[in-house]
């Protein structure tokens, strides 16, 4: 059910939906091209987002569209979640700022106190 109202918030506010979007059009690409030999129509793409009905896409590359279509409305989805819950932590003073946030609910992204991140971070 909150899943349900954070996509209808991204739905409806025009920037937040085009950029997911647009997103999604560029990791569709990126995704397919970088595993096969030939490329995916980048406008097709695109119609496609808008009206699955539209778009030269062959039958394998619309499921992998909806796949993919699916994985970034997730990620939003998350985002949009963790932003709310970041705020509401600020609000009742549970944490000091979107640094002690990420600190305590998202360590493997947290940057350390020096400010810079080592080469191997992340792996």
């Amino acid at each position: 059910m909150l899943m349900q109202m954070i996509d209808c918030l991204i739905e409806q506010d025009p920037s937040l939906s085009a950029r997911r979007t647009i997103d999604m059009r560029r990791y569709i690409v990126n995704r397919w091209n970088r595993t096969h030999e030939e490329s995916i129509d980048e406008d097709g793409v695109a119609l496609f987002l808008c009206d699955e009905s539209r778009g030269n896409l062959t039958d394998e590359q619309r499921i992998f569209a909806k796949e993919c279509r699916e994985e970034i409305t997730a990620c939003y989805r998350n985002v949009v979640f963790q932003m709310f819950q970041c705020g509401e932590m600020m609000r009742r003073h549970l944490v000091s700022g979107p640094e002690e946030y990420c600190r305590i609910f998202l360590p493997q992204y947290a940057v350390p106190c020096s400010k810079q991140l080592s080469p191997c971070n992340g792996l």
